[in-house]
């Protein structure tokens, strides 16, 4: 049978449109909080409808079970030794929706205002979770199986680190093994310019509870005399930079390396301010001394503060001094930084700096990984880009991910696979925020990209075995 076109490929989604976003719409009603324990049916009900479309597309089909959210694991190898296998990864969970109040229309009723389509995980990751399941079935519809072998690993514990999965990948690193690897929960940076990620930064998080009495304080009889721990959790943040943006933390930069000037020629640094400002609302200022914007949120590490609570904030007034202060940290790291090696070294900076009568409880939270780079000659990079260009009409950038997908280089390592993150979510969807979007042209893009890609895979001679 003759490979699908693109012009072909979009026919089919024309065709399918209305049944596509009935199904989608499907989807996106679960109310799939992995991190909320409230929503434990939800997340399994979720998972079984992936489980269910799999399985009707002739998938083998696996549940791995963890602590929170069950794996997906689902193989079609139909097309044999002499085809690649392909390994494909997305998530089914979504984020909180808080602020409630700060949604046009309810997060899990899906609403489609100006050809977008509103509700949490429409962009992510359910919007490039779906356009995956449809592009898989629109590929076995034409053929009556895949033309390449695929695995597809569909996680529901994304969104809190990955847990369930990280524990499960020495086990079942033999079911996983793959010449190639989609990690597809990345995007671009505009709507009509195509672009692949070679790389992104990797994370590591910490919870820090700073303590002074057994209880609040009343803030005349003993202030002057405790020492506030909302005043020693401010002091110690502040010390963790210098006034360069310097993240001053001994050997925090030992491992970090230049871009060598081979791989840096592969990626497109150009900025536009303007257009940042307009997504975003702020000028990039906080980069170390000489550093650009693209360098500092793809190239060099950093330390956020994320949260810090202490004490009162509500409406009037509550004259205390705090038994307790709280912060939550953040650092994303570059290629060779280890993330558990960092998380000790802010955790000894922190501990190093208490003040008399201040004692410290520090958690290394869940959820860590390192930094990924793919090759940008490997044979997936190439496939994806081609593919890329051929549905834009234009020429695919290559750029990096200043975000962290923990998984995606261990999973790229027990899978022995050439891994490539790819997506076509924007800046502009507001992940993880209120009124979270996915455009139908992008669920569109997501689809004929995909499904391109897998035809031109399947007739890639140099992946022919």
């Amino acid at each position: 049978m003759s490979r699908l076109t693109l012009d072909e490929l979009q026919e089919k989604f024309t065709k399918e449109k209305t049944r596509l976003i009935e199904d989608f719409f499907t989807f996106l009603r679960f109310e799939s909080i992995a991190t909320d324990p409230t929503y434990k049916q939800e997340v399994l009900n979720c998972h079984e409808w992936v489980a269910q479309y799999l399985l009707k597309l002739g998938f083998n089909v696996e549940i791995w079970d963890t602590e929170n959210a069950p794996v997906i694991f689902a193989t079609d190898l139909r097309a044999g030794p002499d085809q690649p296998t392909l390994l494909l990864y997305n998530h089914y969970d979504v984020q909180p929706v808080d602020p409630l109040n700060l949604w046009t229309t309810p997060p899990f009723e899906p609403t489609i205002r100006d050809e977008k389509i509103y509700a949490r995980g429409a962009s992510d990751n359910k919007g490039q979770c779906f356009y995956t399941l449809f592009a898989l079935k629109t590929l076995v519809d034409h053929y009556g199986y895949l033309p390449i072998n695929i695995k597809y690993v569909i996680e529901g514990e994304e969104e809190s680190g990955s847990a369930g999965l990280f524990n499960l990948l020495e086990e079942k690193k033999d079911q996983l093994k793959a010449e190639h690897l989609l990690i597809i929960d990345s995007g671009i940076e505009k709507e009509n310019e195509p672009a692949i990620t070679l790389g992104t930064r990797g994370i590591c998080c910490l919870s820090v509870t700073l303590t002074g009495s057994k209880t609040d304080l009343h803030s005349g009889m003993c202030g002057g005399m405790a020492y506030n721990p909302n005043r020693a959790l401010v002091e110690i943040l502040a010390s963790l930079k210098d006034d360069t943006g310097t993240v001053t933390i001994p050997s925090f930069y030992d491992e970090v390396a230049k871009m060598p000037p081979h791989e840096r020629s592969e990626i497109d640094f150009n900025f536009d301010e303007e257009v940042f400002h307009h997504n975003f609302g702020f000028k990039p200022t906080g980069m170390e001394r000489g550093v650009s914007p693209l360098e500092a949120n793809w190239l060099r590490p950093t330390l956020e503060i994320n949260g810090i609570s202490g004490g009162y904030a509500g409406p009037g007034f509550k004259t205390v001094i705090p038994a307790k202060a709280n912060a939550k940290i953040s650092c994303r790291l570059v290629p060779y930084q280890d993330p558990v090696r960092i998380a000790a070294l802010v955790e000894s900076a922190i501990l190093a700096k208490l003040p008399e009568g201040i004692s410290a409880q520090i958690e290394i939270l869940p959820g860590r990984g390192p930094a990924s780079r793919t090759n940008p000659q490997s044979t997936i990079a190439k496939v994806m880009a081609q593919s890329y260009t051929n549905v834009f009409n234009k020429p695919c950038k290559r750029i990096l991910l200043g975000g962290s997908i923990p998984i995606a280089a261990d999973l790229a390592t027990v899978s022995g696979a050439e891994m490539l993150c790819i997506g076509v979510a924007l800046p502009t969807d507001r992940i993880h925020a209120p009124d979270e979007h996915f455009s139908i042209s992008a669920l569109k893009k997501g689809f004929l990209i995909l499904a391109h890609a897998i035809e031109l895979l399947s007739h890639t001679q140099a992946n022919t075995k």
